[in-house]
């Protein structure tokens, strides 16, 4: 199908005269516009094959099936389909109007589209109106595939024999090439083999020119050949040897228009082709067409086949028709920063789709440019130069690719690690960074008898003294506009690959400083003002004296923290489970002590593999050991993060004065002793 606009003389080819003047016409309006209903009839697909990114497939070769069985035409003809503006849907302004009308005829899908009267819709509609922007597709949902062999190419074709169009959208630029808005001459069909040649060559006439009916001569011409018959009673001769001028001149002008046609629907057919192949290789592909004068059928199967031998070409970019989904820069994102996390981490599993891997041989400077044009940006450079100066622009989408990134490397680093001390301590997150208050064993009132007809006894809730703060941590590392030019971004992505397990090794340390400060008695407590662990009545949680890890001691401790009271004066619960913490001193000890093994005597059964599990630590010191109850039932230490936002969060913002990128990890965390009361601490020997 061709387009009908016609370019002034000049384009034609490099080597090609200027058009005569008669064929230097404007821009004309299409003939399916009707300016008063703001209507105008498109092509809206022919099924043309396109190479498309599918979830569950991957990377495919996709043709459309247009025979009316195939496709689902319920929703284009419900008068609610929306016509969109380059198949965006973020904002109710990207919607030009609707679909008021459609159907499929001849192996090709036809709509009439009728554009919205507000004012934003009108540079677009004027656009329509003159010529200029003709080029549309359609956004659709595929509910079955049908894979066919390609005999010509090799290969496999997905055809889609069920699927469903829902909306169609004004392009500059199509995938299928022959779907744009409807002229006067897009329905001809050449009554003969005429092939018209360029604009500056003599018309060829085909071998067997038409010849008007003959009749039985009776007089002379009553009219010279070169005068037009006026006369009503025909008086032809039996056969003209040549047309008169007139009529030559008539051919002459419409093989130029239609030369003229055929050089503007190459172009057509090469600008769906852009991105794909290399522009050399388009350029010579075209330079053959305008010698041969091929069709531009025949032109969109070379393309096919240089596309599918593998000839040198760029990256693929996702195919519009496919729906906004693919097109929308936040989907993009995602896929680009689960490449660079899996580019950058030996065994990350990479979420979501698996279309990470269409970007897994790009340079950050490709994604640059990929996510420029996703937001719809014009004329994106190649140069990585170029491009790295726009990826820090305040409206580029390269920070946060960077931040997206981040976190992914940094969680998957982070979340595996598993703190051991998180075993012992309670987590109870903060609201804000004000100091927090924490309810110990036995705040509650004891609950009371009520007596028939009585009335419920008030009590009162003392609070802890006992605060604990919430601290923000922080590192940062830059991404300067010389490492994307280089691509080297392997300081970025070995900082957010190591920052998550260095944050989770800090964390813990952090607890365990806090354990271990005085000497493992821990830190002080505002109620009594003595450490967590200590000897005598006040604490009575710490042995006197330290002694080795054998059997009685750890029954000690348990029978030391069973005999604890609450503040109602209750003995607290120690739970089911108990927690033997010990160094690597002492780790021989304590899995002796907790292994299960069988015994003929009662004397021999080992008590405590049944309830005590053993926890190696490093961070403990020398032979010290402890015995922690379920910190569920009796907590002594607590941490906790900001509004429960577990692990460190990472965030991007520009380098003042540098043309860069500033990535920061920040780490809210808080850790704190509460109560002393759930857990015993022997010194060691």
């Amino acid at each position: 199908m061709s387009e009908s606009t016609e370019p002034g003389g000049g384009d034609l080819a490099p080597d090609a005269p200027a058009v005569p003047i008669v064929a230097q016409r404007a821009l004309a309006a299409p003939a399916t516009v009707d300016r008063a209903a703001r209507t105008v009839e498109v092509v809206w697909s022919t099924g043309a094959r396109a190479r498309n990114h599918v979830v569950g497939l991957g990377a495919i070769t996709e043709e459309l099936d247009m025979r009316p069985e195939a496709v689902r035409m319920a929703g284009l003809r419900s008068g609610r389909a929306p016509v969109l503006n380059t198949h965006r849907r973020g904002d109710a302004r990207d919607v030009l109007g609707r679909v008021v009308a459609a159907r499929l005829e001849g192996g090709r899908g036809y709509a009439t589209l009728q554009f919205s009267t507000a004012a934003d819709v009108e540079p677009v509609w004027q656009r329509v109106v003159d010529g200029t922007l003709r080029a549309v597709s359609v956004g659709y949902r595929v509910h079955r595939y049908e894979p066919v062999p390609d005999p010509v190419a090799g290969g496999t074709v997905h055809r889609a024999v069920d699927w469903e169009p829902f909306e169609i959208s004004v392009v500059p630029v199509p995938i299928d090439p022959a779907a744009a808005v409807r002229g006067e001459g897009d329905q001809r069909t050449p009554a003969t083999a005429y092939e018209p040649p360029l604009p500056n060559e003599e018309p060829r006439m085909p071998e067997t020119m038409p010849v008007e009916p003959a009749a039985a001569p009776s007089a002379p011409p009553a009219t010279s050949p070169q005068e037009p018959a006026v006369t009503t009673t025909p008086a032809p001769e039996p056969i003209r040897a040549a047309p008169p001028a007139a009529d030559l001149d008539a051919v002459r002008a419409e093989a130029e228009r239609a030369a003229i046609e055929r050089l503007a629907a190459y172009d057509t057919v090469l600008a769906g082709a852009r991105g794909l192949l290399a522009e050399d290789l388009l350029d010579g592909l075209r330079q053959t067409a305008i010698r041969d004068r091929i069709a531009p059928e025949v032109l969109r199967g070379r393309l096919w086949d240089a596309f599918t031998r593998g000839t040198p070409r760029p990256s693929i970019p996702a195919r519009p028709e496919t729906g906004p989904a693919n097109d929308d820069p936040a989907v993009l994102i995602d896929a680009m920063a689960e490449a660079l996390a899996a580019r950058s981490m030996p065994g990350y599993q990479p979420q979501g789709s698996g279309r990470h891997a269409e970007f897994l041989g790009w340079r950050p400077s490709d994604m640059v440019g990929e996510l420029l044009r996703a937001r719809g940006e014009r004329n994106v450079p190649r140069n990585p130069t170029l491009l790295a100066e726009r990826a820090f622009h305040t409206t580029s989408d390269f920070p946060l690719l960077l931040s997206a990134a981040a976190n992914k490397m940094l969680l998957a680093a982070y979340a595996p690690a598993a703190p051991s001390y998180r075993q012992i301590f309670l987590r109870r997150d903060f609201r804000d960074f004000k100091p927090h208050r924490h309810l110990r064993v036995g705040d509650f009132p004891t609950l009371l008898p009520l007596l028939e007809n009585g009335e419920i006894q008030a009590g009162t809730m003392s609070e802890s003294q006992e605060i604990v703060l919430l601290q923000t941590f922080a590192r940062r590392i830059r991404v300067t506009r010389p490492m994307l030019v280089n691509d080297d971004l392997g300081a970025f992505t070995d900082f957010a690959a190591m920052i998550g397990r260095r944050v989770a090794d800090f964390e813990n340390a952090t607890a365990y400083g806090l354990l271990n400060s005085t000497n493992g008695d821990g830190p002080t407590l505002t109620t009594g003002n003595t450490a967590v662990f200590a000897t005598g009545a006040a604490r009575a949680n710490k042995a006197s004296a330290g002694t080795v890890l054998d059997l009685p001691n750890p029954a000690a401790g348990r029978a030391a923290i069973m005999k604890q009271k609450t503040l109602d004066g209750l003995p607290i619960a120690v739970g089911s489970s108990m927690r033997l913490l010990v160094g690597p001193n002492q780790e021989l000890a304590a899995r002796q002590l907790t292994v299960s093994v069988g015994a003929s005597q009662t004397s021999n059964v080992n008590i405590f593999a049944v309830f005590v599990q053993p926890l190696v630590e490093p961070l403990i010191q020398a032979n010290r050991w402890y015995l922690f109850s379920d910190p569920v039932s009796a907590p002594v230490y607590v941490y906790g993060y900001l509004n429960g936002a577990e692990g460190p969060q990472v965030t991007t913002g520009p380098v003042s004065g540098v043309d860069g990128v500033e990535v920061s990890v920040i780490f809210d965390f808080g850790v704190g002793a509460i109560d002393w009361r759930g857990a015993w601490f022997n010194p060691g020997t």
